[in-house]
This record gives structure tokens, sequence and C-alpha cells, in this order.
């Protein structure tokens, strides 16, 4: 008797034991099923929206091109192809938009897709800049400030940063303390707390 006794509790802790799903026949799916389905609707979600941007940027919409050199240059929706994302941050920055511009300057310092330049990628980040990317000037401040890619210029450097800084591009601000980089405005005392900070 005792041994049925131990038997049935042995039994009976075994099937406590099991899922709720597998004691009552039901049959759910785990938790790696869950997200490979959900990976694998993200990627047929990316793929859509790279060929929509590729199909619109045919047409010339340069927000779809930018949103397609991204997706090229990160691998989202396809194969990351770096050498596609240049001529489409090339086609963004031909028609004057600064990120245009300073994608293709990351990749042309990086020589990522394209020949490692640091000149012509500091010429890119200074047109960046000048059409108004906050991360173009403070990569082109920062270039012109060490002396990357070309003589070493600190005003202009200064200057690219410190506008950067001033529009909350956090990179630049950090940059331009370790630096030592002041704006040339600042009173003295100002640039002690600074330091300080």
């Amino acid at each position: 008797m005792k041994l049925h006794l131990m038997l049935g509790a042995v039994l009976l802790s075994g099937a406590l034991a099991l899922p709720a799903s597998a004691q009552f026949g039901r049959v759910e799916r785990t938790q790696a099923e869950i997200a490979l389905e959900q990976a694998q609707d993200r990627q047929t979600k990316q793929k859509l929206a790279r060929d929509t941007a590729a199909e619109a940027c045919a047409s010339k919409q340069i927000d779809s091109c930018f949103k397609l050199a991204d997706m090229q240059r990160t691998g989202s929706g396809g194969a990351q192809d770096l050498a596609a994302a240049a001529k489409s941050y090339k086609i963004v920055c031909d028609a004057k938009d600064g990120r245009g511009c300073a994608g293709l300057a990351y990749l042309t310092v990086q020589g990522r897709g394209v020949a490692k330049n640091q000149t012509e990628g500091r010429a890119l980040y200074k047109q960046a800049c000048d059409y108004g990317d906050v991360s173009g000037c403070a990569a082109y401040g920062n270039m012109a400030f060490t002396g990357a890619g070309g003589r070493k210029d600190t005003v202009a450097g200064t200057q690219a940063l410190t506008n950067a800084c001033d529009r909350d591009y956090q990179w630049a601000c950090t940059r331009m303390r370790d630096l030592g980089v002041f704006n040339p405005d600042d009173k003295p005392f100002d640039r002690l707390k600074d330091i300080r900070g």
C-alpha cells in the first residue's frame, strides 16, 4: 500500500511540474518560436520599407533616398551594401541636404564602401555643416580643430563645434571639453567653471 501511495505521489508531483498547457493536452509555442516569428515579421516589414524607399528614391524623393542609404549602410531590410549606401547618400548630398553629405563623409573618412580619404571626408563634413546638419558641424569641427584631413584650423574647429554644441548636440559639447575648446566670447570665469565641471 505504501508503494502505491509513493508511486502516486511521484506521478502527481511530475504532473504538477509540467506546464499547464501540457497537463491539459494544449500545445503552445515556446518563447524561442515566438521570438523567431517576431524577428521574421520585423524582417519582412524592413524589407518592404527598404523596397518602398528604393522606389521613392528612384523618383528623386530625397527623404526616401536618405532612408534607403541608412538601411543599406546598416543592413536593415536586406544585405548591408556600403557602396550602394554611398551612392544613395551622394544623391541626398547633391540635393543640398546635409544629412546625405554627413553620411557620405562618414563612409569616406572610414573607407567603407568608398576609398578612404580624410581630406575629402573633411570637405564633405564641412558641406554638411554648411547645409545645416548638426552632426556634420560637430565632425567637421573636430577634424578642423585636430588637423585631421587637412591643416589644423582651431578657429574654424571652435566655431563648428560651438555651433553644434549650441544646438544641443551633446557629442560636440563633450568633444569641446575633451579638447579644451572654448567659445572665444565666453568670460574667463565661465571657462574656469567649465573646466571644474
